[in-house]
């Protein structure tokens, strides 16, 4: 087919999106919507190639296939797995041994061009978060190179108009299923990375094609639908999110503005400016500038902490990334493309293998020798998850002195599951035993607004505070923790805490303060030091704002009260305590941390002991 600039132009416009979202969501709100914005160019130009191959005297369709199959490969993969080399090596020295094991977990997956699949199940608490996940990015060329098995055999062996008909109803009816599965079943994770929801994407642009073979001399009087095309695509990038949940009919809007610009190319002032020599080349780089931003985005996170980079790892972002992928462009894509001898190409795709290998074979051994020696086990862990009552039951969830008469219900999120120790070490000391049920991300009180929380922790929340049901019914003393900084910007959430408390008449209700964060995991300082990075940990004081809202809300019931412990003396040098590390990651304490929280505490604890009396034993 006829090269088209205007189409790199698109592009370099898709990829600019993408980036200025994954930099800064703030920025570019539906920036997302370049991945669309590509999937929907790649079935154009896919079936514009098959069409053409299709038509010649000597086509067959094995010879077709075969072509279609190595030209793919070697457009995608050496670029793709030169990125993956890179980004496990990176990992394997920068990477704690339990976010490695995550990364090689989805190294495997995005190797075989199923990420997609992994990240739709994705759901670790403990995790790096998604903004730090270097292979994060791999999902929509998993979906492309998923797509890529089904495309050529559609496209070769139905007649055209058939292929119209059957296209057309594909696209309706995976619009369809995408937005059922996300606005009336509520999976929206798994639909947000399948393939299913991606095809009408393709379906579309497979559509461009055909009517671009049926109508390749479009009036070039006619402006109005590139025009179109290009401010559908500008409206989806700043206002897809106010659209609802996406992809499904949303989508829809991205597909129809890239479908006009596709059938009929720019002409005037708006072909000047996709054809432009920098939106040109922007578009020859898009695979490397979308392979390698990612990845290069990801790490400087990890170290930083932060989703949000300042101006000077901002700086680094922008140089880091604009090199890989001019390297990435010339050096690699342009080699494995060329015309060289097979000896040459032979010698390429030797050393790239080579490098695939020798990295599978060696980053966990790398990762072991940039690790400092192991801390014990208490200062590597918030609890032995295995032990307690945290989204799942386990015996009967107590703590402490378990001979004790007297009985008191610990609720909350991690921030209460870290507290396992905390109340057996205060129990045994005291004299009493604590019912401990938590889930992760999640508060386990009635009403609790578990939508707002990921997909894999609803069903464990919910089971959690229906178990806790029984117990909140029969108890007369409640303690709540949580990760007050997250669940106090939820509205719903401060409704339902309210309530409950005032639905406990007579009960004493105490509302545990949020222990000082950090703003990057201070578990990570001890390698970052090892690798000679600075760093210092500094206090995220969301914390205390939060703390407040906590106090208030005490402050305005009788029967509940804000245990303000947040400031007893082994927070004063935190994340360490008289030498040693009490912290498991930026806002959970590890095991010590929490016995030592507890020592500090009983005093406090053994007040409110006393001004209950044995009455309040159950």
């Amino acid at each position: 087919m006829n090269y088209r600039s205007d189409i790199q132009g698109l592009r370099a416009i898709a990829v600019i999106a993408v980036m200025a979202f994954h930099y800064n969501p703030a920025w570019l709100p539906g920036g997302f919507i370049g991945v669309d914005v590509f999937l929907v160019i790649s079935g154009f130009l896919i079936t514009s190639i098959l069409l053409a191959r299709k038509a010649k005297a000597d086509y067959t369709l094995s010879a077709t296939l075969k072509y279609f199959y190595i030209s793919r490969f070697k457009r995608i993969a050496p670029a793709y797995f030169a990125m993956l080399v890179l980004a496990a090596l990176v990992a394997a020295v920068f990477f704690l041994p339990k976010d490695f094991d995550t990364f090689k977990d989805g190294l495997e997956k995005a190797a075989w061009f199923n990420s997609n699949h992994y990240f739709a199940e994705f759901g670790d608490y403990f995790a790096p978060a998604n903004h730090e996940q270097p292979l994060l990015h791999t999902w929509s060329l998993a979906v492309e190179v998923q797509f890529y098995l089904l495309a050529p055999f559609l496209t070769l062996l139905l007649p055209i108009k058939a292929l119209k008909w059957v296209l057309g109803a594909l696209l309706a009816g995976f619009t369809l299923l995408a937005e059922y599965r996300m606005r009336v079943v509520g999976i929206e994770q798994a639909t947000y990375y399948s393939l299913y929801a991606r095809l009408p994407e393709f379906f579309a642009g497979c559509l461009a094609a055909l009517y671009m073979s049926n109508m390749p001399n479009v009036d070039e009087r006619t402006h109005w639908p590139a025009n179109l095309g290009l401010v559908l695509i500008l409206f989806a990038a700043i206002a897809q999110p106010a659209l609802g949940k996406f992809p499904g009919i949303p989508a829809l809007v991205p597909i129809v503005g890239s479908v006009l610009l596709l059938i009929k190319p720019a002409e005037g002032i708006l072909r000047r400016f996709l054809c432009s020599k920098l939106l040109v080349w922007i578009g020859a780089l898009s695979y490397s500038l979308y392979l390698w931003h990612w990845p290069v985005l990801a790490f400087l996170r990890y170290y930083t902490g932060t989703e949000v980079l300042d101006l000077a790892f901002s700086l680094v972002f922008v140089a880091l990334t604009l090199s890989l992928s001019v390297v990435s462009y010339y050096g690699i894509e342009q080699a494995f493309k060329g015309k060289q001898t097979g000896a040459v190409q032979a010698l390429r795709w030797g050393v790239l293998l080579i490098a695939i290998l020798g990295t599978s074979q060696s980053m966990a051994r790398v990762n072991t020798a940039f690790t400092p020696p192991h801390l014990p086990i208490e200062y590597r862990r918030y609890a032995d998850l295995e032990t307690i009552c945290h989204g799942k039951i386990i015996t009967d969830c107590f703590r402490g002195d378990l001979s004790s008469a007297r009985e008191v219900l610990v609720l909350g999120d991690s921030h209460a599951a870290m507290l396992n120790l905390f109340f057996d070490s205060l129990g045994k000391e005291l004299g009493f035993k604590a019912r401990i049920i938590t889930a992760s991300s999640c508060v386990t009180i009635p009403g609790f607004d578990y939508q707002r929380i990921a997909e894999w922790a609803h069903q464990p929340c919910l089971d959690q505070i229906e178990a806790a049901m029984p117990f909140i019914e029969e108890a007369q003393t409640i303690f709540i923790a949580g990760v007050w900084n997250r669940q106090t910007r939820s509205n719903a959430f401060n409704a339902a805490l309210s309530q409950f408390v005032e639905s406990q008449n007579s009960k004493q209700i105490f509302l545990l303060s949020q222990v000082p964060r950090f703003m990057r995991d201070v578990s990570r300082l001890r390698r970052f030091d090892s690798l000679g990075l600075p760093n210092q940990p500094e206090r995220d004081f969301s914390y205390k704002v939060a703390n407040q809202r906590l106090r208030e809300l005490a402050l305005s019931s009788s029967d509940a009260e804000f245990l303000a412990l947040d400031s007893l003396p082994i927070f004063g040098g935190a994340p360490f305590h008289e030498g040693r590390l009490i912290y498991f990651d930026e806002h959970h304490l590890n095991e010590y941390g929490s016995r030592e929280y507890a020592h500090n505490a009983e005093a406090t604890f053994e007040g409110l002991l006393k001004r209950q009396g044995p009455e309040s034993s159950e």
